[in-house]
């Protein structure tokens, strides 16, 4: 397992650098990438991400190659944590063939190639259902502890870990050991321990006022459509769901199951792999209910976080055989599939530059560098439109972003000039630019293009304007 899991990181860090080489770190990164500049309960989303990226950068440095270190870093942790939950209910042959399923689903490579909200939640997730079922099985408190807290910190990453509590929920009042369960204190611990972690979240919820995650909420996730378009919109993500995880049901079925086996995978006869289907069933169909009674914005790309015990439920039956050589085969399939995605990075590196795929974030980096050079700093406050604005800070450590400007007054005091940076389409942006500079700005038209193993993608043009601040330039003649 460890020379897998290192085979593993190597590959996708060199598949994540080499496929990206063309286009620069994805707006969701240079975002975080501000809000990890201070420290807060809460941003738009959970504060989790923004912690990881502060401690992250306070070591690394702010380049594309550390961005993606800490992505397949997360990955390799949650990984690890579903290694030992397949190893408290498989055996070795089993628990080999289930990691190699799940690294053959693309949450776990090709879509997880940068940390988000999504992706943050997957070490936090396995290690919840780790400690939940051990606590299960044992009840002792250390589990149910752990259980409560790595609960309350997925729940950090993005609310979507509400399904996983709620899946814990209803595991806890199934099974034959429910009175013992219940009588030793366990599903008590775990929620005070979850309170305890989500204390501080909450009263900053209820406490601050016009918080980002209200807006967020209101104006990006909810949606006011008909229970018709509502139902379609679950289907789809069902249906999504499934077709991410085609491998592990491929791998499934190429062991050769009797119905015994299949019966067992529907519905186990064994009490632990009951709960881990519970576990892993609730919190993936539970989001598409919900939608019916709240219309909201439902992507089978947020179940990022919810496999880790699919591979106990599918290959637990004790009459599934899995032979040593059919444990080799998995692994050897997922190896050749990570190798021959970093032979074929390049050529996913120039599609990039399609002109049908070409977007702003070919040119983040060079963009930034202009502002610099216009500005004559990088303390800036930066807007305009917004596709091209939420990409530039990862890359400008003392910008802000023009509509959330920084509170403390000494880094106030240090911003040099208003940045908008607009698309060539964007005429309201290209308005308001010349508004904002008026007589004493610059306005410019800058085009960039970018060449990859001799293509060219088509150039693309951007309005930049610079209206110095004044009280600068005041204290720079005092």
């Amino acid at each position: 397992m460890g020379i897998t899991l290192a085979a593993y990181s190597l590959l996708w860090l060199l598949y994540f650098s080499i496929s990206h080489a063309t286009v620069d770190i994805h707006s969701d990164v240079s975002e975080a990438s501000v809000w990890a500049r201070t420290f807060s309960l809460g941003y738009k989303h959970p504060p989790m991400m923004a912690w990881i990226f502060r401690a992250w950068l306070a070591v690394f440095p702010r380049t594309d190659w550390a961005a993606y270190l800490l992505a397949v870093v997360n990955l390799a942790a949650t990984l690890s944590i579903t290694w030992a939950i397949l190893r408290d209910h498989l055996d070795k042959e089993r628990a080999l063939v289930g990691v190699a399923a799940l690294i053959l689903i693309p949450f776990y490579t090709f879509l997880a190639s940068r940390l988000n909200a999504n992706t943050v939640m997957m070490p936090f997730w396995a290690a919840t259902v780790l400690f939940y079922l051990r606590a299960r099985r044992n009840v002792r408190w250390t589990n149910a502890v752990f259980t409560g807290v790595f609960a309350g910190l997925t729940f950090l990453g993005k609310y979507w870990g509400v399904y996983l509590i709620a899946g814990i929920a209803v595991a806890s009042f199934a099974g034959e050991d429910l009175k013992r369960f219940w009588r030793s204190g366990a599903p008590f611990l775990m929620a005070a321990a979850a309170l305890v972690v989500l204390g501080p979240h909450i009263h900053w919820l209820i406490t601050e006022r016009d918080h980002p995650v209200e807006n967020y909420l209101t104006t990006s996730v909810m949606v006011s459509e008909s229970f018709g378009s509502a139902l379609k919109t679950s289907a789809f993500y069902l249906g999504g769901i499934l077709s991410y995880v085609v491998m592990p049901l491929v791998f499934f079925v190429m062991l050769k199951p009797d119905r015994a086996a299949w019966r067992g995978a529907i519905w186990p006869a064994d009490p632990g792999r009951r709960q881990a289907l519970l576990l892993l069933v609730v919190p993936l169909v539970l989001p598409a209910l919900v939608n019916l009674a709240w219309p909201h914005r439902l992507t089978p790309v947020w179940a990022f976080p919810n496999w880790a015990l699919l591979p106990v439920v599918l290959f637990g039956s004790p009459r599934l055989n899995v032979p040593t050589i059919a444990a080799a085969r998995a692994c050897m399939m997922a190896l050749a599939v990570s190798i021959a995605s970093v032979m074929v990075s390049p050529l996913v590196a120039r599609a990039h530059l399609s002109p049908r795929q070409t977007a702003h974030d070919a040119h983040y980096r060079q963009i930034a560098t202009e502002i610099v050079r216009l500005a004559n700093s990088e303390a800036v406050l930066i807007g305009g439109s917004e596709e091209i604005v939420r990409g530039l800070f990862y890359y400008l450590p003392a910008a802000w972003p023009m509509g959330n400007p920084p509170k403390n007054r000494d880094v106030q005091l240090s911003i040099a000039a208003r940045v908008m940076v607009c698309s060539k389409d964007d005429a309201s942006c290209h308005a308001a630019a010349r508004l904002l500079t008026g007589s004493s700005g610059s306005v410019s038209d800058i085009t960039f293009s970018k060449t990859y193993l001799g293509y060219s993608a088509p150039p693309q043009t951007y309005l930049i304007a610079v209206a110095p601040i004044m009280s600068r330039l005041r204290r720079s003649t005092h």
